[in-house]
Order: structure tokens, then C-alpha cells, then sequence
């Protein structure tokens, strides 16, 4: 382990974290500064959907990071947002045995849980199902697949984040073709905003509850997408 990061200083026990997750291939290339910057997005945006009414979580929400990997955006939220709670959430077992050694080394074991489950089977949990306030999406599959697998975790009111790729949905027409509002009402989600800071995140809200027939069963929506 390197003891100091790339601009010299002595890493956090989170710094840490995410270079050994970088190491072993689940966070993705790049400097560990701006993987924090890109969470630290997310939390802007989650702290602020909070604030827009009882449904939004206020400041004790409940949230999911769908797909975690190596543990961003979710283990940024809980760091710098004491009084949120936040499930983990991966398919795989590598990444889920890596996150709940990283809860256990930031200390955060009191706040945070992972959960090691296919996205559609956990979203079918009575104990997960309808429960959160937000659900953050960093990286998962294209925008039919995060819908259908991210709304069932949602209670009405709720909240998804998903971050979008550079350069996407730098007008109205482009984002109503990523997230188009018909087909996202099938499984209770409209359309809220795209913003654009250093990088691009989509806001979708829980306009109602998800069908009971969502999500269909494993690999069926990449299989065959809503839209």
C-alpha cells in the first residue's frame, strides 16, 4: 500500500479503500481524486432530493447503491452524511466478500450493509422492496435495465440517481430518448432532470409504486429491455 496518494498526502482510511478497490479491478481507471469528485456528485444531489419533501428520506435517508462494485457512490454517502443509511448492493461475490471487509475498515459497519444478491431477486425482498428513500446508480447497465431494476427498491416519493456518460443528454430531445417518459411509467418512474456539473447525473422520481410483475425474473431485462 502506497503511503501517500497521487498528490503526495497521506490517504484516508476511504482513500485507501477505493485504491485497493481500483487495484483489484472493481472501481475502473483513473485517479482516486476524481472517482471522489464523481461521488461526491451523487451526494450533492441525493442531499438535495432529500430536502424536497418527507418522501425524499429528509436527513436520515435510506439508500441503496444498486450495483456497487468497489463500494462508490455508497461508501462516500455514508461518509460525509452521518445519519443516512445505505445497503451495498452486487451480484458478485468477489466484490460483496471486498465491500464488507472496506465497511469494516472505514468503520462504518453501524450505517452500512451489503447485500449479495442478483438485482432482480433482491428487488423481490420484502425487506428491501418499497424501502428506500434513493437508490444511486454509478455503473449497471443502460438506462431500461437501472429502471426496471431500481424501482422496485422505491417507496412513491422515492428517488434514483444514475450517473450518465460524458457528453450524453446536452439537450431535452437526447434525454427523452435515454429515459423516455412512457415507457418509464411501466414500472413507476418519471423523469426529473438531467444535470451537467463536472459530470453528467439523471434524476428520475418514484411517481408511484412499482408493479408487482417487475422486475422479471434474471436477465430478462437485459434480455429483452422495457425500451
Amino acid at each position: 500500500m502506497a503511503t501517500t496518494d497521487e498528490e503526495g498526502h497521506a490517504p484516508s482510511v476511504l482513500h485507501q479503500v477505493l485504491s485497493a478497490a481500483r487495484d483489484a479491478g472493481f472501481l475502473g481507471p483513473g485517479p482516486i481524486a476524481t472517482h471522489l469528485r464523481h461521488a461526491e456528485g451523487f451526494v450533492t444531489l441525493a442531499r438535495h432530493q432529500a430536502t424536497l419533501g418527507p418522501a425524499g428520506g429528509g436527513e436520515t435517508p435510506r439508500l441503496l447503491d444498486l450495483g456497487s462494485g468497489g463500494g462508490l457512490p455508497g461508501l462516500v454517502l455514508a461518509e460525509v452524511w452521518p445519519t443516512c443509511t445505505v445497503v451495498l448492493l452486487d451480484a458478485n461475490e468477489r466484490r460483496t466478500d471486498f465491500l464488507r471487509h472496506s465497511v469494516t475498515k472505514c468503520g462504518l459497519g453501524d450505517r452500512v450493509s451489503v447485500v449479495h444478491q442478483r438485482a432482480e431477486v433482491a428487488g423481490r425482498d420484502p425487506a428491501l422492496r418499497g424501502s428506500f428513500d434513493g437508490v444511486v446508480v454509478r455503473s449497471f447497465g443502460p438506462p431500461a435495465v437501472v429502471a426496471e431494476c431500481a424501482a422496485p427498491f422505491l417507496h412513491p416519493g422515492g428517488w434514483l440517481i444514475v450517473s450518465e456518460p460524458p457528453g450524453s443528454a446536452e439537450g431535452a430531445a437526447e434525454e427523452g430518448a435515454r429515459w423516455p417518459a412512457g415507457p418509464l411509467a411501466q414500472v413507476g418512474l418519471e423523469p426529473q432532470e438531467f444535470v451537467r456539473t463536472e459530470f453528467g447525473y439523471q434524476v428520475l422520481r418514484q411517481a408511484e409504486a412499482c408493479p408487482d410483475r417487475f422486475p422479471r425474473r434474471n436477465g430478462v431485462p437485459t434480455k429483452s429491455p422495457l425500451f
